[in-house]
């Protein structure tokens, strides 16, 4: 059925119905709800795009401070084993592991290296160690502190990013993380 207009009108198949349906050829634009389907995708892929690219800071710091207590009790669980004292120095911007080696001018300490888990570490960008304390006393950052059963006897760390913060805390080998808050004791 052909109206006066030229456009083609369609019978619906339903029993019973008599709407007419329009088909239309010109194709004009977008409907609404095609724009707004658009629009909430559009807005997903960049709301996804931010997160990714600005993570949450909590969640960065307390990954490095869950790293950081890994680290040193597997340091602690290793000089225990190998007789051998192992220390920690943690720097504003990272830590390392020492071992007393001999040395020509006899025991000395040194850096481990070519060890996968106890190499040098640097924090990743804006993520500092904001405080040390070691059996209750501030502790400057550079300062060896011992990780065998004659050195601290407890060690804390606060590791910063922003306002995010996460305390590494330790006694006896044992270490764990956990986010804090505030300015920290």
């Amino acid at each position: 059925m052909v109206n006066p207009v030229g456009k083609t009108r369609m019978r619906t198949s339903a029993t019973g119905c008599s709407k007419v349906v329009r088909a239309s050829s010109d194709g004009r634009g977008f409907t609404l709800l095609e724009m707004l389907v658009t629009l909430a995708i559009i807005g997903m892929a960049v709301s996804t795009v931010v997160i990714a690219l600005y993570p949450d800071p909590s969640a960065l710091v307390s990954k490095e401070a869950q790293r950081l207590a890994a680290l040193l009790e597997l340091a602690s669980e290793e000089s225990a084993l190998i007789g051998m004292p192992l220390a920690w120095i943690g720097r504003d911007d990272g830590y390392e592991f020492q071992a007393r080696e001999l040395a020509e001018r006899g025991p000395d300490w040194g850096v481990v290296r070519g060890d996968e888990h106890l190499r040098p570490r640097r924090l990743p960008s804006g993520i500092y160690i904001a405080r040390i304390r070691v059996d209750g006393q501030e502790w400057a950052p550079g300062k060896r502190v011992l990780l065998d059963p004659q050195g601290a006897q407890e060690l804390s760390v606060e590791i910063t990013l922003g306002h995010a913060r996460a305390r590494v805390t330790g006694a006896g080998g044992r270490f764990q993380a956990s986010l804090s808050s505030g300015g920290g004791t």
